[in-house]
C-alpha cells in the first residue's frame, strides 16, 4: 500500500470528518446548555438536504442559493420545536428526553420516508466531480467546500461564544444556570438560542454535503450515531472537543474501509468509544464547570 493512497484516504477521511463535528457541536452545544440529550437533532442535516434537494428538483436552485432558505427554514423549524417540546422537558430525567426526542425522530425520519420513499436520492451537478491536484493529492471540490464551511462555522461559534454579550450569557447558563439567572441572564431565552444555534449548525452541515452525498430518511440514523459518538469522544458539551472527535472519527472511518472492509466503518467507530470510555470517561476535552 503506498504512501500516497494512505494520505489520499486520510485527506478524504479529514474532509468528511469536518462535517460529522459540525453536526455533533449542535448536538453537544444543546447537551452542554440544556443538558437535553437531543435525539432528534440527527434529523435535521437529513431534512436539510431533501430541502436543498426541493428546491433544485422544483425550482432548479442550486445548493449555493438554496443555502440561506434551507438554513433559515431550520431555525424557524427549530425555535418551533423548542417551544412546543423542548422548552417542557427542559430539566426533566435523561430517559423522558430521550424519548420525546427519539419520537421526534421517527416522526420525521418516517414522515420524509412517505413523501419520498426510501430510495437514495443526490444531485447531478457540474463541481461534484471537480477535483484540485495538490502536491499529489486529489481534492475533490465539493468535499473540500463542505469541509471548510464547516471550520468557519465552528470558528465563528467559538468566537461568538466567547465575544459576544448572549455567547457569554450562554456559556453562564451552562455553566450556572442559578447563577446566571440571579446576575440577571434571561435564561429561557438563552435556552431558544442554544437550541436554534444547535439546529442551525446541523441544517448547514445538511446542506453542504448535499452536493456529493445521497440521501434517504434512514441517513438520519448514521448522523444520530457519529454525531452522539463524537459527542462523547470529545467530551459532552466540549466545542473543540467534538471538532477533534470529528476529525479524529472521519479519519478512522476512511482508514477502516481501506485496511478492512466498508462494513467495518462502524465497528472502529464504536471501538474508538468503546476505548475512550474506558481510558477517559469525561472525553478528549472536558467542559470545565
Amino acid at each position: 500500500m503506498s504512501l500516497d493512497i494512505i494520505l489520499q484516504i486520510a485527506l478524504s477521511g479529514l474532509l468528511a470528518g469536518a462535517v460529522y463535528a459540525l453536526i455533533a457541536i449542535g448536538f453537544t452545544l444543546v447537551f452542554g446548555v440544556l443538558d437535553i440529550v437531543n435525539f432528534a437533532h440527527a434529523v435535521v442535516p437529513m431534512m436539510a438536504m431533501y430541502g436543498v434537494f426541493f428546491l433544485y428538483s422544483t425550482f432548479g436552485l442550486d445548493p449555493i442559493i438554496g443555502f440561506v432558505p434551507v438554513v433559515l427554514a431550520a431555525i424557524v423549524l427549530g425555535a418551533l420545536l423548542h417551544k412546543i417540546l423542548i422548552s417542557r422537558i427542559v430539566g426533566t430525567h435523561h430517559f423522558t428526553q430521550i424519548i420525546c426526542t427519539l419520537g421526534v425522530f421517527i416522526f420525521c425520519e418516517n414522515l420524509m420516508n412517505l413523501i419520498y420513499g426510501g430510495d437514495f436520492r443526490g444531485l447531478s451537478l457540474s463541481y461534484t466531480t471537480t477535483t484540485w491536484n495538490v502536491i499529489g493529492l486529489s481534492i475533490p471540490v465539493a468535499r473540500a467546500v463542505a469541509a471548510a464551511v464547516s471550520l468557519l462555522a465552528v470558528v465563528a461559534l467559538s468566537i461568538f461564544l466567547s465575544r459576544a454579550s448572549l455567547g457569554r450569557a450562554i456559556r453562564a447558563a451552562s455553566n450556572n444556570r442559578i447563577g446566571a439567572h440571579l446576575i440577571g441572564v434571561d435564561v429561557p431565552r438563552v435556552y431558544l438560542c442554544a437550541f436554534v444555534i444547535g439546529t442551525a449548525l446541523a441544517a448547514v452541515a445538511g446542506v453542504v454535503m448535499t452536493p456529493f452525498s445521497l440521501v434517504n430518511p434512514f441517513v438520519a440514523g448514521d448522523f444520530l450515531m457519529k454525531s452522539f459518538v463524537i459527542a462523547i469522544v470529545g467530551g459532552l458539551g466540549s466545542v473543540p472537543g467534538a471538532l477533534i472527535a470529528g476529525l479524529l472519527i472521519g479519519v478512522a472511518e476512511a482508514l477502516s474501509g481501506l485496511y478492512l472492509t466498508d462494513s467495518f466503518g462502524n465497528v472502529v467507530v464504536f471501538g474508538i468509544l468503546i476505548v475512550t470510555l474506558a481510558v477517559r470517561p469525561s472525553g478528549l476535552i472536558p467542559v470545565q464547570k
